[in-house]
């Protein structure tokens, strides 16, 4: 499924694929352009690259992660949506939590979790689940917000979005 460092080191031969430039031209890309769709399109790329923990490092040290937690406060839907998904797809490392609640990202992901768009709430909804894992666990699974998870299981249509309620009400059972 990921890769190893030793591995890529044997498919990319001795010069290898300098991953960080790439992803400084990426990044480089994105804040230097003038065109929407191509910001977007980097964004979209940017969200893809983050779900490799070889990764993480290079995303780390260019600021990836901030600029998906700003993305959530965009006015553009396609910010907001693949800038969750980035998060979404870093989220599960313990440095990036670290990134992310210190940003006040959990903030920002909780008011989606309401939103009447079920990508949104699904991605959301994930993100949650794998900062519970995190030392801001309690934070994460407040009363109040474990309440309203509890109401959107219940009242959902969408069997994804009652599986992942379900999930984050399993988790946080007993952080509190």
């Amino acid at each position: 499924m990921f890769t190893t460092s030793k591995q890529l080191l044997r498919k990319s031969g001795k010069k290898g694929v300098d991953r960080f430039e790439f992803l400084q031209e990426l990044v480089n890309e994105f804040y230097q352009s003038n065109s929407l769709e191509s910001q977007e399109q980097v964004l979209a790329n940017l969200a893809n690259f983050a779900y490799d923990p070889l990764n993480y490092d290079y995303l780390r040290e260019l600021k990836v992660i901030e600029l998906f937690l700003n993305g959530l406060q965009s006015r553009n839907p396609f910010f907001v949506e693949y800038s969750l998904k980035g998060i979404c797809n870093l989220s599960n490392d313990p440095s990036n939590q670290e990134i992310i609640l210190k940003h006040d990202g959990l903030i920002h992901i909780k008011e989606l979790v309401k939103s009447d768009k079920p990508g949104l709430v699904k991605h959301g909804l994930t993100t949650l689940i794998f900062l519970l894992s995190s030392t801001f666990s309690s934070e994460v699974a407040t009363v109040d917000f474990i309440a309203q998870i509890d109401l959107l299981r219940q009242n959902s249509e969408d069997q994804n979005i009652k599986n992942l309620a379900t999930i984050f009400l399993e988790k946080s059972s007993g952080i509190n």
